[in-house]
């Protein structure tokens, strides 16, 4: 419903004024830029429907062709600005595959200007009645008089009545004061670069935990933004600073006016005996004048979490966040008497070993942490998380379900960050899961941990352009996190940009961030780019590393995609025996059951059967039920992923994405391919999180004979970005190209995609199937003339 110019807009505290061009909230004005503006009043005029991309794009930018991700931006800003009421509704919602639509009923009200003019008309009316009363009366004065008589009043009635609305005003006034002094801020945010602390506790391990610790309670704040370290180190590096170099107070104010920030955090921790001092200090960036300082003592070392929990709210305070934000968003980091030393630092040196890759490491760590406090839940999330980065879905569903427990005692970051991973990995609702990372993104738009987790589950989602903006925004925010620079590769690759890949693994490489993890993507571009000289560094590099298990699997994935399945059936022992020598036993099942999938889409059915079955069947394990339904064990495929949609009604990938694909394959295995299908079409929503579902939907067209279905699926493979060396799914539907035109008459085209089959498979074993199907076929179709 189109609304006017002269109509004022509320919703959720927010008032819109068309006519001024303004947005407010609370009668405080927000700043947005016209183009978001624009979008705000465009998406409220059409709250009854979901507005497309491409519709937006069309209207905010007639005429002029900008990228989808000019679009995304916006969205985040009007995101940002909207993030101030505390009902915890989403006002603007994202629609998968759709668009955008705003959510949140609005009360419209007349502009000020319009009710002046009507009462300034009720005024003249008025003025005008008086004046025929006054004519009127002129006629006959005693009946005039009498009428304008008024009824006698109880003068304690009106004393009674007066005293009640003087009463409820000043109660009203209170209140309303009340509620602007906890309101009240002393300007806008501000951005803090915080340095290590001079002094010692006598531990250099509880030195850094310490200042993690104060970290973790001002991130926090929607109001004090911490300038990420790993920020701060690359800042240092571009002034040519190296890490063990002397940093004095003139540096760290260098550094803050790179970083567009406002404020130094500088400390000062003192030992006596078991008593400790700690002090805090803000300093301007501009002068070095004191902004805000901030004292407290420590009784012994194990009350330092405590102290350094009420440093961080009285720094808050001081630097301006209202009372009301910081009763909000301020839990300890340890509630109650539950606080562990030895926790602490133990988690604070697993964040460093996460960074560089490590997380195996970590997760040793981790484990010590939650064994000395059980109700650590922010060990609990970083334990479920590295868990994920080392494929053990078993063990990222165990810590995310205590940590979920645990939630509530959390701070807000960290619980939006348990909630999100909590539905991504444990209810495995992924609309869900995009939701409340997005919720966390736009609280936090500073939290690259939030645009991390957010690039994840765009991935899982197929919606690969989302998932690029959301890895790079983390990448601006934490460019020295190793796994940051690997997310923005792997879309990049999946988005066909090989040459971006190399770049991202290569600027990784550059800042010292260096591993099996990034190199297996460095490898993965060179290959695709045919870089033989860098390919081979890489090798040279894994050979150095006996424990570079990525780039191993990567070099294994190639090879199944090539058909050099000799190749590959050499390299899963050693593989597989490295994933177990190191205590990986979910993740060593995990490969198995993968690369098994991959042999027998490939057509090396025999060896991944054989394979499938060397490892243990998880009945909750997504691989697990679909090799049951890939090598014929249909009732027991069924069984399980009946019992999984049972156990996870809104999980979206068991529901919406491994249900048809299982379905298909049972269905193909019975020799119906209409059935499958049929199955096939309820997973379109996601089918561009990987290719494996147009390919087996191109199958099922062609063994139901309508070849030229089956041509339109296989070009969305072929012709997709995806051009990874190691997707099977390319060759094969080549092969499967060539035969629906072959079908359909088209020779010269068929013969064409028959002969980019065979130059994927230049090097395949002579005796694998497809490619000895393929030369005959070929050879056949040689001698045939063309039909259409």
């Amino acid at each position: 419903m189109l609304l006017e110019n002269k109509d004022l807009i509320r919703f959720e505290g927010y008032v819109i004024d068309r006519s001024g061009w303004t947005l407010s909230w609370e009668q405080e004005p927000i700043a947005l830029n016209p183009k978001s503006f624009d979008l705000l009043v465009y998406l409220v005029d059409r709250r009854d429907r979901v507005s497309s991309k491409d519709e937006l794009l069309a209207s905010l930018w007639p005429d002029q062709f900008v990228e989808e991700s000019n679009l995304t931006q916006q969205i985040f800003l009007l995101r940002k600005a909207l993030s101030r009421h505390e009902s915890g509704r989403k006002i603007i919602e994202t629609v998968p595959g759709r668009g955008y639509r705003f959510t949140v009923p609005v009360e419209i009200v007349p502009h000020p200007q319009s009710q002046a003019q009507v009462q300034q008309q009720i005024v003249l009316s008025a003025t005008s009645s008086v004046t025929e009363i006054t004519i009127e009366e002129s006629g006959d004065e005693n009946r005039t008089h009498a009428a304008a008589r008024p009824a006698s009043i109880d003068r304690r009635s009106l004393w009674i009545v007066g005293g009640a609305f003087a009463v409820a005003a000043l109660a009203a006034l209170g209140w309303y004061g009340w509620q602007r002094w906890l309101d009240r801020s002393a300007g806008q945010p501000i951005d803090v670069v915080l340095t290590s602390m001079d002094g010692t506790t006598g531990d250099a391990i509880l030195d850094a935990a310490l200042i993690d610790a104060l970290r973790m309670d001002l991130s926090q704040s929607p109001f004090v933004s911490v300038v990420s370290a790993s920020r701060v180190r690359a800042t240092l590096e571009e002034m040519k600073h190296k890490p063990d170099d002397a940093l004095t107070p003139a540096i760290f104010r260098e550094v803050c006016e790179r970083t567009n920030s406002q404020a130094v955090l500088h400390g000062f921790v003192a030992r006596i005996g078991q008593h400790f001092l700690i002090t805090e200090a803000a300093t301007s960036c501009v002068n070095g004048a004191v902004l805000a300082e901030s004292k407290r003592e420590a009784q012994n070392a194990e009350d330092l979490p405590h102290s350094i929990d009420k440093l961080a709210e009285s720094l808050r305070e001081k630097l301006g966040e209202s009372r009301r934000s910081i009763a909000r968003f301020d839990t300890p980091l340890f509630p109650g008497n539950t606080a562990s030393l030895e926790a602490l630092k133990d988690f604070s040196q697993s964040q460093v070993l996460s960074n560089e890759g490590k997380f195996l490491d970590a997760i040793s760590l981790l484990r010590k942490a939650v064994a000395a406090d059980p109700d650590f839940s922010d060990a609990y999330y970083n334990l479920a998380a590295a868990y994920r980065a080392t494929q053990d879905f078993a063990g990222e569903r165990e810590a995310i379900l205590k940590a979920y427990s645990l939630r509530d005692s959390a701070s807000e970051p960290v619980r939006l960050a348990i909630v999100a991973l909590y539905h991504a990995a444990a209810t495995q609702d992924l609309y869900e899961a995009e939701r409340n990372y997005r919720n966390w993104t736009e609280l936090y738009p500073r939290s690259a941990q939030a645009w991390n987790g957010l690039s994840v589950v765009e991935r899982d989602l197929g919606h690969h352009p989302d998932a690029l903006v959301a890895a790079r925004r983390a990448l601006e925010l934490r460019p020295n996190v190793l796994g940051v620079y690997a997310n923005v590769a792997t879309e990049q690759m999946l988005l066909g940009d090989p040459k971006g890949a190399l770049a991202t693994s290569q600027a990784a490489l550059a800042r010292g961030l260096d591993g099996d993890y990034i190199r297996q993507h460095l490898f993965q571009a060179a290959y695709a780019l045919h870089d033989a000289e860098l390919v081979q560094e890489q090798r040279d590099w894994a050979a150095a590393h006996p424990d570079a298990t990525y780039i191993r699997t990567e070099e294994l994935e190639i090879a199944i995609s090539e058909g050099r399945f000799s190749d590959a059936h050499r390299m899963i022992p050693p593989l597989n025996a490295s994933f177990s020598h190191r205590g990986l036993e979910e993740t060593t099942n995990f490969i198995l059951r993968a690369e098994a999938m991959n042999l027998i889409e490939t057509g090396d059915v025999a060896e991944g059967t054989r394979l499938f079955r060397t490892a243990p069947v998880d009945p909750k394990d997504e691989l697990s039920v679909l090799g049951l339904a890939r090598v014929g064990d249909s009732a027991l495929a069924e069984k399980y992923l009946h019992a999984m949609q049972a156990q996870f009604p809104q999980g979206t990938l068991w529901n919406d994405y491994r249900a048809p694909e299982v379905e298909a394959a049972i269905a193909m295995n019975a020799h119906k391919p209409q059935d499958a299908v049929s199955a096939l079409e309820r997973a379109r929503p996601l089918e561009g999180r990987e290719p494996v579902i147009p390919m087996l939907r191109g199958n099922a067209y062609l063994a139901a004979g309508e070849p030229a279905l089956a041509e339109k699926s296989y070009r969305q493979v072929v012709d997709g970005p995806d051009q990874s060396p190691e997707t099977e799914e390319l060759p094969v539907c080549w092969l499967g190209l060539g035969r629906a035109l072959a079908a359909e008459g088209k020779r010269s085209a068929a013969l064409e995609a028959y002969k980019h089959f065979l130059t994927l498979w230049a090097h395949a074993d002579a005796d694998a199937l497809y490619l000895k199907q393929a030369k005959q076929e070929l050879a056949a179709l040689a001698t045939k003339p063309d039909s259409k």
